[in-house]
């Protein structure tokens, strides 16, 4: 297993842990007042979330917390469903506007790994748009970004994301649903998932690595 990887793992899930404990023994945070704020918009609450989700790429707000959030107003059901809708937006939104406009600003800091990876979207196109949103060591946005500016189809592009963003959204909605109500079985669940949603990266980047597409070739050193 990659140790990168696997420190990512590690601290992802002792920050988890210490969310948990953080609102047990102090917060007290819960659903509610997230529910309440969308409440307010009546039946409109899920449209509205999905709105703000779509909306997130272009204020590079942290998808993660966003899906969180969503399994903590919705719950483990309705959660993944908005969640999903908003990021398949989203995706669709940024995409869209950045091969409207293009981009004729070179890229800067290592430029040289954005190209490659830029260039790797272009020659295999479905399986590593998937496999870019399966494996979380390249920003989500980034990836649409470098998409647009390919020759990549828009359906390959979109049909790779709503494939791969399948186990992540699943995965934080979980987590967002168990914070707010720690019932064994939600949290049994949440474990679950996250475990297949942990091992699903580490299949995906031993075949990446088969066809000669290592990761490191285009993260960038810490």
């Amino acid at each position: 297993m990659n140790l990168r990887l696997f420190l990512k793992a590690f601290f992802f899930i002792l920050i988890v842990g210490l969310l948990f404990y953080l609102n047990q023994s102090h917060l007290n945070f819960n659903a509610e007042d997230l529910q309440r704020f969308l409440a307010s918009f009546g039946i409109m609450g899920p449209v509205v979330f999905v709105l703000l989700f779509s909306l997130r790429p272009f204020i590079l707000f942290p998808a993660s917390v966003l899906a969180v959030a969503g399994g903590l107003a919705f719950g483990p059901f309705l959660g993944p469903v908005v969640t999903y809708a908003g990021s398949i937006a989203g995706a669709l939104l940024s995409f869209l506007f950045i091969r409207r406009i293009g981009s004729k600003k070179p890229l800067k800091k290592h430029g040289e790994k954005r190209k490659l990876l830029q260039k790797r979207i272009e020659e295999n196109g479905f399986f590593y748009i998937v496999s870019l949103r399966i494996i979380p060591v390249i920003n989500f946005d980034l990836v649409s970004y470098l998409s647009a500016l390919s020759k990549v189809k828009l359906k390959t592009y979109l049909s790779a994301t709503m494939l791969g963003i399948i186990p992540g959204t699943i995965a934080f909605n979980l987590l967002g649903a168990s914070i707010a109500d720690l019932t064994p079985g939600l949290m049994a669940a949440t474990a679950a998932v996250f475990a297949v949603a942990l091992s699903i990266p580490i299949y995906v980047r031993y075949q990446l690595q088969k066809k000669n597409l290592n990761m490191e070739d285009v993260t960038e050193e810490k």
